[in-house]
Protein backbone atom coordinates (compact mmCIF):
# COMPACT_ATOMS: atom_id res chain seq x y z
CA UNK A 1 0.00 0.00 0.00
CA UNK A 2 1.33 3.45 -0.90
CA UNK A 3 2.36 5.70 1.93
CA UNK A 4 0.23 8.83 2.56
CA UNK A 5 1.57 11.79 0.58
CA UNK A 6 0.02 14.66 2.52
CA UNK A 7 -1.76 15.18 5.82
CA UNK A 8 -5.06 15.05 3.93
CA UNK A 9 -4.35 11.38 3.18
CA UNK A 10 -4.08 10.47 6.86
CA UNK A 11 -6.92 8.51 8.45
CA UNK A 12 -9.06 10.03 11.19
CA UNK A 13 -7.24 9.24 14.45
CA UNK A 14 -8.05 11.89 17.01
CA UNK A 15 -9.86 9.48 19.34
CA UNK A 16 -9.47 8.64 22.13
CA UNK A 17 -9.05 12.37 22.82
CA UNK A 18 -6.99 12.98 25.97
CA UNK A 19 -7.16 16.58 27.18
CA UNK A 20 -4.97 16.15 30.26
CA UNK A 21 -1.78 18.28 30.17
CA UNK A 22 1.23 16.37 28.84
CA UNK A 23 3.67 19.27 28.51
CA UNK A 24 3.12 21.61 31.44
CA UNK A 25 5.42 24.34 30.12
CA UNK A 26 3.49 24.42 26.82
CA UNK A 27 0.13 24.50 28.61
CA UNK A 28 1.44 27.48 30.62
CA UNK A 29 1.86 29.45 27.39
CA UNK A 30 -1.78 28.81 26.52
CA UNK A 31 -2.84 29.94 29.99
CA UNK A 32 -0.66 33.05 29.74
CA UNK A 33 -2.25 33.98 26.40
CA UNK A 34 -5.67 33.96 28.02
CA UNK A 35 -4.52 36.14 30.90
CA UNK A 36 -2.92 38.71 28.58
CA UNK A 37 -5.62 38.69 25.87
CA UNK A 38 -6.04 42.09 24.23
CA UNK A 39 -8.59 43.61 21.90
CA UNK A 40 -7.34 45.91 19.10
CA UNK A 41 -10.60 47.85 19.30
CA UNK A 42 -10.33 48.79 22.97
CA UNK A 43 -6.78 48.20 24.20
CA UNK A 44 -4.87 50.42 21.77
CA UNK A 45 -5.42 54.16 22.51
CA UNK A 46 -6.23 55.08 18.90
CA UNK A 47 -7.86 58.34 20.04
CA UNK A 48 -4.47 59.59 21.21
CA UNK A 49 -2.87 59.37 17.77
CA UNK A 50 -1.92 62.85 16.53
CA UNK A 51 -1.40 62.81 12.78
CA UNK A 52 -0.53 66.53 12.79
CA UNK A 53 2.89 65.69 14.27
CA UNK A 54 3.99 64.06 11.01
CA UNK A 55 4.59 65.16 7.45
CA UNK A 56 2.40 63.98 4.60
CA UNK A 57 5.31 61.88 3.30
CA UNK A 58 5.78 60.20 6.69
CA UNK A 59 2.07 59.41 7.00
CA UNK A 60 1.85 58.02 3.46
CA UNK A 61 4.93 55.87 4.02
CA UNK A 62 3.73 54.59 7.38
CA UNK A 63 0.30 53.87 5.94
CA UNK A 64 1.94 51.60 3.36
CA UNK A 65 4.27 50.09 5.97
CA UNK A 66 1.41 49.10 8.31
CA UNK A 67 -0.68 47.86 5.40
CA UNK A 68 2.25 45.58 4.54
CA UNK A 69 2.34 44.43 8.17
CA UNK A 70 -1.32 43.45 7.80
CA UNK A 71 -0.55 41.49 4.61
CA UNK A 72 2.31 39.69 6.36
CA UNK A 73 0.25 38.84 9.44
CA UNK A 74 -2.57 37.56 7.23
CA UNK A 75 -0.08 35.21 5.59
CA UNK A 76 0.62 33.86 9.07
CA UNK A 77 -3.02 32.94 9.61
CA UNK A 78 -2.96 30.56 6.64
CA UNK A 79 0.41 29.13 7.62
CA UNK A 80 -0.46 28.58 11.28
CA UNK A 81 -3.70 26.90 10.20
CA UNK A 82 -1.64 24.39 8.19
CA UNK A 83 0.65 23.76 11.16
CA UNK A 84 -2.34 23.20 13.41
CA UNK A 85 -3.78 20.68 10.93
CA UNK A 86 -0.44 18.86 10.86
CA UNK A 87 -0.33 18.65 14.65
CA UNK A 88 -3.94 17.50 14.91
CA UNK A 89 -3.75 14.89 12.14
CA UNK A 90 -0.44 13.27 13.08
CA UNK A 91 -0.91 10.45 15.54
CA UNK A 92 0.68 10.93 18.94
CA UNK A 93 1.13 14.70 18.88
CA UNK A 94 0.55 16.23 22.28
CA UNK A 95 -2.72 18.02 23.08
CA UNK A 96 -0.85 20.96 24.60
CA UNK A 97 0.92 21.71 21.30
CA UNK A 98 -2.34 21.41 19.39
CA UNK A 99 -4.16 23.82 21.69
CA UNK A 100 -1.28 26.31 21.76
CA UNK A 101 -1.12 26.38 17.97
CA UNK A 102 -4.83 27.23 17.83
CA UNK A 103 -4.13 30.21 20.08
CA UNK A 104 -1.27 31.36 17.88
CA UNK A 105 -3.52 31.31 14.85
CA UNK A 106 -5.95 33.59 16.70
CA UNK A 107 -3.11 35.93 17.67
CA UNK A 108 -1.83 36.20 14.10
CA UNK A 109 -5.34 37.21 13.04
CA UNK A 110 -5.41 39.81 15.80
CA UNK A 111 -2.10 41.25 14.63
CA UNK A 112 -3.52 41.50 11.11
CA UNK A 113 -6.59 43.42 12.29
CA UNK A 114 -4.54 45.71 14.55
CA UNK A 115 -2.14 46.55 11.72
CA UNK A 116 -5.07 47.29 9.45
CA UNK A 117 -6.57 49.60 12.08
CA UNK A 118 -3.33 51.57 12.42
CA UNK A 119 -3.05 51.90 8.64
CA UNK A 120 -6.56 53.37 8.73
CA UNK A 121 -5.43 55.91 11.34
CA UNK A 122 -2.47 56.85 9.16
CA UNK A 123 -4.62 57.72 6.17
CA UNK A 124 -6.28 54.52 5.01
CA UNK A 125 -5.47 50.86 4.63
CA UNK A 126 -4.00 49.82 1.25
CA UNK A 127 -5.40 46.44 0.29
CA UNK A 128 -2.67 45.24 -2.08
CA UNK A 129 1.00 45.92 -2.87
CA UNK A 130 1.72 48.70 -5.40
CA UNK A 131 3.53 46.09 -7.53
CA UNK A 132 3.54 42.26 -7.42
CA UNK A 133 5.99 41.12 -4.75
CA UNK A 134 8.83 38.61 -5.13
CA UNK A 135 7.91 35.26 -3.58
CA UNK A 136 10.52 35.46 -0.80
CA UNK A 137 8.94 38.68 0.51
CA UNK A 138 5.49 37.37 1.31
CA UNK A 139 5.66 33.58 1.16
CA UNK A 140 7.71 31.35 3.44
CA UNK A 141 6.43 27.99 2.23
CA UNK A 142 5.25 26.84 5.65
CA UNK A 143 1.90 25.65 4.34
CA UNK A 144 3.50 23.45 1.68
CA UNK A 145 5.93 21.95 4.19
CA UNK A 146 3.19 21.32 6.75
CA UNK A 147 1.17 19.31 4.22
CA UNK A 148 4.20 17.33 3.02
CA UNK A 149 4.66 14.21 5.17
CA UNK A 150 8.18 13.68 3.82
CA UNK A 151 9.22 16.71 5.92
CA UNK A 152 9.08 16.13 9.66
CA UNK A 153 7.13 18.49 11.88
CA UNK A 154 10.32 18.83 13.92
CA UNK A 155 12.16 20.22 10.89
CA UNK A 156 9.36 22.71 10.27
CA UNK A 157 9.39 23.76 13.93
CA UNK A 158 13.15 24.32 13.95
CA UNK A 159 13.15 26.27 10.68
CA UNK A 160 10.02 28.37 10.96
CA UNK A 161 9.49 28.74 14.71
CA UNK A 162 12.89 28.41 16.40
CA UNK A 163 14.52 30.37 13.56
CA UNK A 164 11.85 32.36 11.68
CA UNK A 165 9.63 33.32 14.61
CA UNK A 166 12.65 34.06 16.81
CA UNK A 167 13.97 36.52 14.24
CA UNK A 168 10.48 38.06 13.92
CA UNK A 169 10.18 38.51 17.69
CA UNK A 170 13.65 40.02 18.01
CA UNK A 171 12.91 42.49 15.22
CA UNK A 172 9.72 43.48 17.04
CA UNK A 173 11.82 44.06 20.16
CA UNK A 174 14.06 46.36 18.10
CA UNK A 175 11.01 48.15 16.70
CA UNK A 176 9.74 48.70 20.21
CA UNK A 177 13.05 50.23 21.31
CA UNK A 178 13.15 52.64 18.37
CA UNK A 179 9.46 53.61 18.18
CA UNK A 180 8.65 57.00 19.69
CA UNK A 181 4.98 57.56 18.84
CA UNK A 182 3.00 56.41 21.91
CA UNK A 183 0.19 54.73 19.97
CA UNK A 184 2.58 52.92 17.64
CA UNK A 185 4.70 51.90 20.62
CA UNK A 186 1.72 50.37 22.43
CA UNK A 187 0.73 48.44 19.31
CA UNK A 188 4.26 47.14 18.74
CA UNK A 189 4.49 46.12 22.41
CA UNK A 190 1.26 44.11 22.26
CA UNK A 191 2.33 42.25 19.12
CA UNK A 192 5.84 41.71 20.50
CA UNK A 193 4.56 40.00 23.65
CA UNK A 194 2.46 37.60 21.59
CA UNK A 195 5.45 36.83 19.36
CA UNK A 196 7.60 36.09 22.39
CA UNK A 197 5.16 33.36 23.40
CA UNK A 198 5.24 31.96 19.86
CA UNK A 199 9.00 31.48 19.95
CA UNK A 200 8.81 30.08 23.49
CA UNK A 201 6.47 27.41 22.15
CA UNK A 202 8.94 26.34 19.46
CA UNK A 203 11.95 26.12 21.76
CA UNK A 204 10.03 24.43 24.60
CA UNK A 205 8.37 21.92 22.32
CA UNK A 206 11.61 20.94 20.64
CA UNK A 207 13.34 20.65 24.03
CA UNK A 208 10.86 17.86 24.78
CA UNK A 209 11.78 16.14 21.52
CA UNK A 210 15.58 16.15 21.81
CA UNK A 211 15.62 12.69 23.35
CA UNK A 212 14.08 11.33 20.14
CA UNK A 213 16.53 12.93 17.72
CA UNK A 214 18.14 10.52 15.26
CA UNK A 215 20.93 11.25 12.76
CA UNK A 216 18.31 11.15 9.99
CA UNK A 217 16.03 13.61 11.79
CA UNK A 218 18.92 15.98 12.53
CA UNK A 219 19.88 15.90 8.84
CA UNK A 220 16.27 16.72 7.91
CA UNK A 221 16.15 19.61 10.39
CA UNK A 222 19.44 21.03 9.16
CA UNK A 223 18.36 20.84 5.51
CA UNK A 224 15.09 22.70 6.07
CA UNK A 225 16.71 25.22 8.44
CA UNK A 226 19.43 26.12 5.93
CA UNK A 227 16.85 26.54 3.18
CA UNK A 228 14.75 28.91 5.30
CA UNK A 229 17.72 31.07 6.30
CA UNK A 230 19.12 31.26 2.77
CA UNK A 231 15.88 31.65 0.82
CA UNK A 232 13.65 33.52 3.25
CA UNK A 233 15.47 35.31 6.06
CA UNK A 234 18.45 36.45 3.98
CA UNK A 235 16.26 37.32 0.99
CA UNK A 236 14.07 39.89 2.62
CA UNK A 237 11.13 38.24 4.36
CA UNK A 238 11.68 40.11 7.62
CA UNK A 239 14.17 42.69 6.30
CA UNK A 240 12.75 43.77 2.95
CA UNK A 241 15.71 45.96 2.04
CA UNK A 242 17.74 42.73 1.60
CA UNK A 243 15.76 42.23 -1.61
CA UNK A 244 16.26 45.52 -3.52
CA UNK A 245 14.33 45.58 -6.79
CA UNK A 246 11.87 47.67 -8.75
CA UNK A 247 9.07 45.68 -7.10
CA UNK A 248 10.26 46.38 -3.53
CA UNK A 249 11.62 49.93 -3.97
CA UNK A 250 8.48 51.69 -2.71
CA UNK A 251 8.11 49.32 0.25
CA UNK A 252 11.73 49.80 1.26
CA UNK A 253 11.35 53.58 1.11
CA UNK A 254 8.16 53.41 3.16
CA UNK A 255 9.92 51.28 5.77
CA UNK A 256 12.72 53.82 6.10
CA UNK A 257 10.42 56.84 6.36
CA UNK A 258 8.24 55.06 8.93
CA UNK A 259 11.36 54.28 11.00
CA UNK A 260 12.52 57.91 10.71
CA UNK A 261 9.15 59.08 12.02
CA UNK A 262 9.21 56.66 14.98
CA UNK A 263 5.96 55.06 13.84
CA UNK A 264 6.86 51.40 14.36
CA UNK A 265 9.59 50.42 11.90
CA UNK A 266 13.36 49.97 12.12
CA UNK A 267 16.08 51.33 9.86
CA UNK A 268 18.15 48.87 7.78
CA UNK A 269 21.06 49.43 10.17
CA UNK A 270 18.92 48.53 13.19
CA UNK A 271 17.50 45.48 11.44
CA UNK A 272 20.97 44.34 10.34
CA UNK A 273 22.23 44.35 13.90
CA UNK A 274 19.19 42.41 15.07
CA UNK A 275 19.18 39.89 12.23
CA UNK A 276 22.88 39.05 12.47
CA UNK A 277 22.80 38.72 16.25
CA UNK A 278 19.63 36.60 16.13
CA UNK A 279 21.10 34.11 13.67
CA UNK A 280 24.28 33.87 15.74
CA UNK A 281 22.35 33.24 18.96
CA UNK A 282 20.10 30.68 17.26
CA UNK A 283 23.16 28.86 15.89
CA UNK A 284 24.55 28.49 19.42
CA UNK A 285 21.25 27.21 20.83
CA UNK A 286 20.76 24.68 18.04
CA UNK A 287 24.33 23.39 18.43
CA UNK A 288 23.43 22.33 21.97
CA UNK A 289 20.98 19.86 20.38
CA UNK A 290 23.49 18.65 17.80
CA UNK A 291 21.93 20.71 14.97
CA UNK A 292 24.51 22.50 12.84
CA UNK A 293 23.56 25.85 11.30
CA UNK A 294 26.51 26.88 9.11
CA UNK A 295 27.98 30.30 8.53
CA UNK A 296 26.22 31.95 5.58
CA UNK A 297 27.97 34.15 3.02
CA UNK A 298 25.76 37.06 1.99
CA UNK A 299 26.39 39.67 -0.69
CA UNK A 300 25.33 42.55 1.60
CA UNK A 301 25.83 41.27 5.12
CA UNK A 302 29.03 39.30 4.58
CA UNK A 303 29.44 36.30 6.87
CA UNK A 304 26.32 35.71 8.97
Amino acid sequence: MAQPATILDLKEQRFPLDLKPQMEDIRQLWDAAHKTHWDPNTDIPWHLFDASKYSREQLEASRLYWSRRAWTEYTGTAEFCALQMRLCMEKGREIDARIQMSMEQLEESRHCIASYMFAEQLGGYINEPPTPLPKSINHRGIREKAFDLSISFEAIAIAHICIGETIAAHIFEARYRHTTDPVAKELVLRIMKDEQRHIAFGWRYMAHKVKNFTPELIKDMERVAIDVVENSELKGFHCIWLHPSAETKELIESNNLCAEAGLGACTPEQETETLVKSIGDIRVRLAEWGINLPIFNHDVLGKV
